[in-house]
């Protein structure tokens, strides 16, 4: 991803994301944030971190269970 160029898609976001990554915990520790906008940073790290390309496959909305919903 170039500098200032938006994503176009979650693919190419995760592909890219450790280099993002590395972008937003630089952000946190810059102290140019709130507390609050750090926590809100800190918990986007922690939620993409889980991630993985198994999450970014085609999904078939007929096998889902009910529970699931």
């Amino acid at each position: 991803m170039s500098q200032g160029i938006g994503v176009k898609d979650l693919v190419e976001y995760f592909r890219n994301w450790i280099f993002e990554r590395q972008k937003v915990i630089s952000l946190i520790e810059s102290g140019r944030l709130s507390d609050d906008e750090k926590t809100s940073l800190s918990n986007m790290v922690f939620v993409i971190d889980r991630i993985g390309p198994a999450d970014l496959e085609p999904q078939d909305l007929n096998s889902t269970k009910q529970s699931e919903i």
